[in-house]
């Protein structure tokens, strides 16, 4: 867009602006060397604002028909906004700390999200909650109106807090979240909360992976235990910034480091010291067989079944832990994907009730071995079966006749069951809301509205 033109020429301004205050437009217009007139007679440029007077809007449309030049005021004010000198304002409301001017430029979505966020970083919340007031409610608004993805499908949400949690969570600008991170505290309900999900708009930004190396400093130095843990399961952070969070010596946050991959090797040995540390970091680190033998050297029957339940464990890795032959690693190890066919074939021939139902949630079986444990017309083998992503339409198919309610609730839930199924149990109460969660099932209602 050309900048508009208006040295030396005679303005005649009516209305108001909509984004900008009319004052703040005026002096733009007076900067750009234009010369305001009162009387439309006398202009060569007309600027017409909203809620023009209609007597006006007629004697302003002939005079357009005579070559004078009329301008509105959306393009006033996206060449006011473009050609802002932002340094010049933000440096003026530091001063002058003018929330209320703040505000209205707040409102202008003209501004690129850059000048946005530097306006907002001065936006003073006085120690009130982000909804408490209207002047901070209105700032939340534009902010996630802006931000957030999810007031395409929920227009309401920027009207509550929780719009501003979403926008934390999905936000990509570091800078917006250094901004959120200062904000006034905001909680979600920890009723409804999942495991490892953050709670307040700071464990979020301490979450998220794309905030700053200074937030991660800030959170840091703060010592907030809650937000650490946080910190610690941020895949980007830094391994000096892991490294400080170990040293601080707080088994929760040490948890979160071993649960996020967050450490190097040098730290192994120390949570090896542990007992619980100990026991997530067998469940959870990605082995090689370099690894793998030298943890599995020495390791006594607790932690040889910890071990067993890690999903890297390799085909080699899992034959040479069945060599110990100890019971509830072997129903640990029958689970894993990477179990071998021979090894399936071997325990389901010793007819054990325990390994069939492990080897029931194995996701990585022949169509024949689905068969043959639902053939064994066992009830707990079969609710493992439903509830096994892998196993085949078929059998699913007839776990669904069994009509069983806890083998409709895992056929309700698992991605693979046929939506045929799944569209004639959205009809008992008890499965609906089950079923509304089920991806599958989601991607089949979106494709039939069209989405």
């Amino acid at each position: 867009m050309k900048n508009i033109q208006l040295e030396n020429k005679n303005i005649y301004f009516t209305g108001r602006g909509d984004r900008i205050e009319k004052e703040e437009l005026e002096k733009y217009l007076i900067q750009k060397g234009g010369i305001f007139v009162t009387s439309l007679n006398e202009a060569s440029v007309i600027i017409q604002g909203k809620y023009t007077p209609i007597h006006l809007e007629d004697e302003i449309y002939l005079l357009s028909k005579n070559g004078v030049e009329i301008i509105s005021i959306d393009i006033l004010e996206k060449d006011f906004s473009s050609n802002l000198d932002v340094d010049s304002i933000l440096m003026a409301i530091k001063i002058s700390k003018d929330n209320e001017r703040l505000i209205k430029l707040l409102g202008n979505d003209f501004f690129c999200d850059d000048v946005f966020i530097k306006l907002l970083k001065l936006y003073d919340f006085k120690d009130d909650d982000i909804y408490d007031s209207d002047d901070n409610r209105d700032v939340c608004t534009k902010m996630v109106e802006r931000f957030c993805s999810l007031i395409e499908t929920n227009h309401n949400i920027q009207y509550a807090p929780i719009g501003v949690y979403y926008t934390a969570l999905e936000a990509e600008d570091s800078k917006l979240l250094e901004v959120i991170y200062n904000m006034p505290e905001y909680k979600i309900s920890q009723k409804n909360a999942q495991e490892d999900q953050p709670i307040s708009l700071k464990e979020v930004v301490a979450l998220n992976p794309n905030s700053s190396k200074t937030t991660h400093i800030q959170i840091l130095k703060n010592s907030k235990v809650n937000e650490l843990i946080f910190l610690a399961l941020n895949e980007s952070i830094s391994l000096s910034t892991a490294k400080k969070l170990f040293a601080k010596d707080v088994e929760e946050i040490n948890l979160s480091l071993i649960k996020a991959s967050n450490y190097d090797e040098s730290l192994i040995s120390e949570f090896l010291q542990e007992p619980r540390l100990k026991k997530e970091l067998l469940k959870l680190i990605t082995l090689d067989m370099s690894l793998f033998n030298s943890l599995f050297r020495d390791l006594d029957k607790i932690n040889t079944i910890y071990l067993s339940m890690n999903k890297s464990l390799s085909t080699e890795m899992i034959n040479l832990m069945f060599e110990k032959n100890i019971d509830n690693a072997n129903i640990n190890l029958l689970k894993n994907s990477n179990c071998s066919k021979e090894k399936i074939e071997n325990f389901i021939k010793q007819n054990d009730k325990i390994y069939n139902i492990s080897i029931a949630h194995n996701t990585n079986l022949e169509e024949k071995i689905h068969d043959y444990l639902f053939d064994l017309n066992d009830y707990d083998v079969n609710l493992s079966l439903s509830d096994n992503p892998s196993t085949s339409k078929a059998v699913l198919t007839k776990l669904s006749l069994l009509n069983d309610k806890y083998i409709n609730e895992a056929l309700c839930a698992n991605t693979n069951t046929p939506i045929n199924i799944l569209l004639q149990y959205q009809y008992d109460g008890g499965l609906k809301n089950i079923i509304s969660n089920n991806d599958s099932f989601r991607e089949f209602t979106r494709k039939m509205v069209g989405m």
